[in-house]
């Protein structure tokens, strides 16, 4: 997960460029090649870096391999938030790329502007790429004012990962499944003159949404009207984190790096816990742990509430032809054996039902149960608010927990604040 871009002057930006103009309906046929006898040449734009662009490009040659009708170039933007960033100002030059990685919030944002094409009629027409055959938790945040305009890709859950050797030597039996579990978990497996943590919550505002949800709260009215999100469950899982950090027994990191240096932190020992996303597993593996780490639900108030999160693909391309050969590596990369390959390299959820009863996947889930976990979380997926606004609401957001965090704002008003300021840009006031 990443900041989310500003959304204000975005839409503002992209009205201007796009006025009068809606999204391209694909006229579906099967196939792709190009009508010069040649392939058809694509442009696909993603904001992964490190091990998983490396299993994502592998996973493209394999495709530009498989068949001879469509050839896929990537472009790495390095995160979500650069490569939405880098796709508005491509859009504003009429040179956006064929299909993009857009973070799951930012679709309504992206569809409400007129650039994605909808792929409804592609779903519909396909043999194992309707809806039905997709994980219904994964179509969270897929549409906009009833067309779908992404493609569940590389998609996740948060999920809280721990240190059962140091778990073990501190006489912790399990894991946590309450915040306040977390947080006396968290004083036990400090070692202050070590410098090893207790616990690393990664500072974003997607746990926020859990701690809110999981409270019995919600982020917006029903109508996305008006902001809800400074409940109580949310401001006492705040002080928690503001209070351990202040107490020495929480580390939180900040800046660009934050993600990669907490899931570094956890990999080499130098901390107990940390709440990352399913995405991260085989960063930890790569991290070469010398200690058994496992995998369990994000904790809870009083009701496990998981939101889903990562990317979708989106299809910007104008021109029909490109549009089905989008469409042909959109379908190949989430087919059953391809998504099954994705998820068993990275920690990502495979994103069809198939795959989950799949013999490879099953056998994989028997010997490596962690990767199991994002899946079980399902069962409480939430959908945020599909408000092409929310985007600035998240920023409100984060700006909240980094004045509380790294600048020791008190917690209620601090969040109150930005409730308010929410609520202004939801309202349109």
């Amino acid at each position: 997960m990443n900041k989310l871009l500003k959304t204000a002057p975005i839409l503002a930006l992209l009205v201007l460029i796009i006025a009068g103009c809606s999204s391209i309906k694909p006229e579906v046929e099967s196939g792709g090649g190009g009508g010069s006898g040649g392939p058809v040449e694509i442009t696909f734009w993603h904001g992964m870096s490190g091990q998983l662009q490396n299993v994502l490009e592998e996973q493209v040659e394999e495709f530009n391999k498989s068949q001879d009708g469509v050839r896929v170039s990537t472009v790495s933007n390095t995160d979500y938030d650069t490569n939405q960033q880098k796709l508005l100002a491509a859009i504003a030059s009429d040179s956006q790329p064929d299909i993009a990685q857009i973070e799951i919030h930012a679709i309504p944002q992206f569809a409400a502007s007129g650039a994605l094409v909808p792929v409804d009629e592609f779903m519909e027409q396909s043999e194992e790429h309707t809806k039905e055959d997709f994980i219904a938790g994964l179509l969270n945040n897929t549409q906009y004012e009833g067309e779908t305009y992404g493609v569940p890709f590389n998609r996740s859950v948060p999920v809280f990962y721990y240190n059962a050797d140091m778990f073990e030597e501190a006489g912790i039996s399990g894991p946590p499944e309450t915040w306040d579990d977390v947080e006396e978990y968290a004083t036990k497996l400090a070692r202050p003159e070590e410098k090893i943590y207790g616990y690393t919550p990664v500072n974003e505002w997607w746990f926020f949404q859990s701690m809110v949800w999981s409270g019995g709260g919600e982020m917006t009215s029903e109508d996305y009207e008006e902001a809800t999100f400074a409940t109580p469950e949310a401001q006492a899982g705040m002080e928690m984190w503001q209070s351990l950090k202040q107490d020495g027994v929480v580390n939180v990191r900040s800046g660009a790096e934050a993600w990669p240096q907490t899931i570094s932190d956890f990999a080499q020992g130098r901390t107990a816990m940390y709440n990352g996303s399913a995405g991260d597993m085989g960063q930890i593996e790569d991290g070469d742990p010398d200690f058994e780490w496992k995998a369990t639900f994000i904790p809870k108030f009083e009701e496990y509430a998981v939101p889903t999160g990562g990317a979708n693909a989106a299809i910007l391309a104008k021109d029909e032809e490109k549009q089905k050969a989008a469409w042909e590596f959109i379908a190949w990369f989430t087919s059953t054996d391809q998504t099954i390959e994705w998820s068993q390299k990275t920690g990502y959820l495979p994103v069809k039902e198939a795959a989950i009863d799949d013999p490879k996947m099953v056998e994989y889930f028997e010997e490596n149960p962690n990767y199991k976990v994002p899946i079980d979380q399902l069962e409480y997926a939430r959908t945020a608010p599909e408000s092409p606004d929310y985007p600035e609401v998240l920023e409100s957001i984060q700006t909240a927990m980094d004045d509380i965090l790294y600048n020791g704002k008190p917690v209620a008003p601090t969040l109150e604040n930005a409730e308010e300021k929410s609520g202004e840009v939801l309202s349109g006031s």
